[in-house]
């Protein structure tokens, strides 16, 4: 049986979207507003979809601030496990980081490099420019990850002739490199299976997070 699709309501659009499109947010004890990029911390949480100019729109117009005073006032005295006293209180003010959308954006990265990692310990990734090139031709995968500071005449080699290919170019070789442990991790495929789809998500996210670089 597929797993059922966990939807959520964006406070900025209005719209619903799949919940792994969005990033989940939580009050702190200290009042603090946390980005729960995993979606686990508990509490009552709030939802952004995971687009760059969306969180800055939800941080100009003051959503977070909204939401944390609703958990304030939604917070009873007798069950304060949740949310700090002094919050309660109202002697501690919601707060939000300046560069609350960068810290998501590198929490996201973080993410995405740990899931690397472990699709790699399970198998999931090639490495290596003929495995990787054999990998696609034969169709046995469509996903590449390709370093960006890479040579240009080696993603053309390796992206000749072939189509439909979904290109992921968002991390240096020394990222990819750590992330599965080998030296100098040019090109990988991700096959499928195991947590491909996961990863596949939290690589979405973390693009359309990322800070625009105009070159």
């Amino acid at each position: 049986m597929a797993k059922k699709l966990r939807m959520r309501k964006c406070l900025v659009t209005k719209e619903v979207y799949s919940a792994s499109e969005l990033i989940r947010f939580v009050c702190a004890p200290d009042g603090q507003i946390t980005p729960d990029v995993a979606a686990k911390l508990p509490g009552r949480g709030c939802w952004i979809l995971a687009k760059r100019n969306v969180l800055e729109e939800a941080v100009k117009k003051k959503v977070f601030l909204r939401f944390g005073h609703q958990v304030i006032a939604s917070s009873k005295k007798n069950d304060l496990d949740e949310l700090d006293e002094e919050v309660v209180k109202g002697k501690i003010t919601i707060k939000v980081r300046d560069d609350l959308v960068d810290q998501i954006e590198s929490l996201l990265y973080k993410r995405c490099l740990d899931y690397l990692s472990l699709a790699n310990r399970a198998g999931n990734i090639l490495s290596g420019f003929e495995k990787v090139r054999a990998a696609l031709k034969s169709g046995k995968t469509n996903v590449l990850l390709i370093a960006c500071d890479g040579a240009e005449n080696g993603r053309s080699k390796m992206c000749q002739g072939l189509d439909n290919l979904k290109v992921i170019d968002m991390f240096t070789r020394g990222d990819l490199s750590r992330a599965i442990g080998l030296e100098n991790a040019v090109n990988l495929a991700l096959l499928p299976g195991g947590i491909r789809t996961s990863l596949l998500q939290e690589l979405s996210r973390y693009k359309h997070c990322r800070k625009t670089v105009i070159k």
